[in-house]
């Protein structure tokens, strides 16, 4: 189960970074700043004393190198600060850690913008790596997720804020490329590969939780043309903002292919009428009797011989003893052990 501590926004991300593309020297307007000492309030019970409004402060004017350098070691100290707690043990509730991810990539963002050194997007390409992939290995956030979408197979209201969170975070970071590769897999949400979305069953369930439903944003279509198979198509929807895959122009090497789901199910087989299912089993009787027929004759010629030597061997046995009982004999029977009669 996850504890509910503090009140939890689903807008976290969207509210710390209004824009992605950096320009300065106003790098955040007093309203946006503003939204973010009272986003940074609300979850002061997590952050423990780090002080992050200072360096958002500092983002609100950026006039001169001197202020820029200052703000991006200001940034790096905090980001290094959130970096630590991760390793605590005692550290363990989900919605936290994925709350101190997040503002590590916050402050990635800001920081590799501000820098001069950096490439153009590398402060984009910081968000989307960390959470691909440092995310992605935090199993203590996977591992609910997991539990939560195919082993328990139900949510609690703590998992669904977890969930809603999730998926929010991911229509802002990829949009319509939230199926696109990501380590070699590909994911339905996070801690949930789309290849273990197996069965139509499966599937139906997953996409049919009133929280994938309010907040997943997916689209479902149902192509029945195939007489033997039914073909589900899912896909995440347009959405009406820009992406930051897009805003960092890094959806060139994505195939449309990877932007959607496809699962075959087998249609269930239709009920044959009466003379087509006198057909199937005449045929049915005809291939066991030919079977039986190839393999009588398959057999070795040596073994045929054998069988006949034994058959042959009985046969003249009975003959000798039906001869001696009328004569009043007996009949003397060669083997390993000596001579027997009978």
């Amino acid at each position: 189960m996850l504890r509910r501590t503090i009140f939890r926004r689903a807008d976290f991300f969207s509210t710390m970074v209004p824009n992605a593309v950096i320009q300065t020297p106003h790098v955040l307007t007093d309203t946006q700043l503003t939204a973010v000492k009272a986003a940074l309030e609300e979850k002061k019970a997590v952050l423990e004393g780090i002080d992050l409004v200072t360096p958002f402060e500092s983002l609100a004017n950026i006039d001169n190198i001197q202020r820029r350098q200052k703000t991006i070691e200001q940034l790096n100290h905090a980001g290094d600060l959130l970096r630590s707690k991760l390793y605590k043990k005692d550290f363990s509730d989900p919605f936290h850690r994925l709350l101190v991810h997040e503002l590590i990539m916050v402050l990635g963002f800001y920081e590799r913008g501000l820098n001069s050194n950096e490439l153009q997007g590398e402060s984009v390409r910081f968000v989307l790596n960390h959470y691909g992939f440092d995310v992605r290995r935090d199993t203590t956030i996977t591992k609910k997720i997991h539990e939560s979408l195919l082993e328990e197979q139900t949510t609690t209201k703590q998992s669904e804020e977890l969930l809603t969170y999730l998926l929010r975070l991911e229509r802002h970071l990829s949009g319509k490329y939230r199926f696109a590769p990501v380590g070699g897999r590909r994911w339905f949400t996070l801690g949930l590969a789309l290849s273990e979305l197996s069965s139509e069953k499966e599937m139906q369930r997953v996409l049919d939780l009133p929280v994938v439903k309010q907040h997943g944003n997916f689209e479902v279509e149902l192509d029945e043309k195939d007489p033997l198979w039914k073909n589900y198509v899912v896909k995440p929807k347009v959405e009406n903002f820009v992406s930051f895959v897009e805003s960092a122009k890094l959806t060139d090497t994505i195939r449309d292919a990877d932007l959607i789901y496809n699962l075959r199910v087998q249609k269930p087989p239709r009920k044959l009428e009466y003379w087509e299912e006198m057909k199937e089993k005449l045929l049915q009787a005809w291939v066991i009797v030919f079977a039986v027929w190839i393999s009588f004759w398959a057999v070795d010629e040596e073994l045929i011989t054998l069988f006949a030597l034994i058959f042959l061997k009985h046969r003249q046995t009975k003959i000798l003893e039906e001869e001696a009982e009328k004569t009043g004999g007996k009949v003397y029977i060669a083997s390993s052990s000596g001579l027997t009669y009978r």
